[in-house]
């Protein structure tokens, strides 16, 4: 099974990926591809890692054009399975990989703000798809264009894809060990509670995936916060791996 972890990035935000290097990128198994991907307009060679799209805009507005250029990328490469994974995310890597993503053509943390009767949709930071949900995702029109299953421009990649993927009846497999960390953890996020927490607050037991969503992810915090919120968000994880196991009494 070839599986690619694609990290979307973008020109002016190069010190977020090289958080990622920094961090738990080295936890990735060799046999799994973790690439940075951003837009055209670069003004250098890409690393080893790095993937210019130039076909594709490099701005937020442009999100849907550039995720389906990196997913035609990955379906003309071989992948069996894609992540498409933000710049600002924290993640375990062998808990991941061995979430069960795979026994489903679309995996993610389903947003509950919608309404009950609309398509289901995940969180942006974190979704997988497969060769077939790849393959389906690439031959669809972009929002805004001739025969788009959404007639109006967005920046809502993943409204869009859910939206393709529900017509042809692949639905969301949810998922919600992919986290929005809103604030700076006082313990390790997957310690047991003394007491009962608001959802969404807390990460539920078993979470592999801490999306950096400051402020309830109205971008108010700067670069410098954000990369500070994510090393302590994965020092924390790391810390808590490192414990030792309770010895039973004797």
């Amino acid at each position: 099974m070839k599986i690619l972890i694609a990290v979307i990035t973008c020109h002016s935000q190069t010190h977020f990926q090289q958080a990622i290097r920094d961090t738990w990128l080295s936890q990735v198994p060799p046999d799994v591809d973790v690439r940075f991907f951003s837009g055209a307009g670069a003004t250098r060679e890409p690393k080893e890692d790095e993937v210019f799209l130039e076909s594709a805009p490099d701005d937020y507005f442009s999100l849907p054009e550039k995720v389906q250029c990196v997913l035609k990328w990955a379906y003309e490469r071989g992948y069996d399975y894609a992540l498409k994974l933000d710049n600002d995310v924290v993640i375990k890597p062998k808990e991941l990989l061995s979430s069960g993503f795979d026994q489903h053509d679309f995996v993610g943390a389903r947003n509950h703000n919608g309404k009950i009767e609309e398509i289901h949709t995940p969180w942006g930071f974190a979704y997988w798809l497969s060769r077939r949900a790849m393959k389906l995702v690439i031959d669809s029109p972009l929002p805004g264009r001739p025969g788009s299953t959404h007639n109006y421009y967005h920046a809502n990649d993943e409204a869009w894809i859910s939206t393709v993927l529900y017509k042809n009846l692949i639905f969301l497999h949810d998922d919600q060990r992919y986290f929005l960390h809103q604030g700076k953890p006082s313990r390790p996020m997957n310690r047991p509670l003394r007491a009962p927490r608001r959802i969404g607050i807390v990460a539920p037991p078993g979470t592999f995936a801490w999306c950096m969503y400051l402020d309830f992810g109205q971008h108010t915090r700067s670069a410098k916060e954000i990369l500070e919120e994510f090393r302590t968000v994965y020092e924390a994880q790391n810390e808590f791996n490192r414990r030792p196991e309770p010895q039973e009494q004797r």
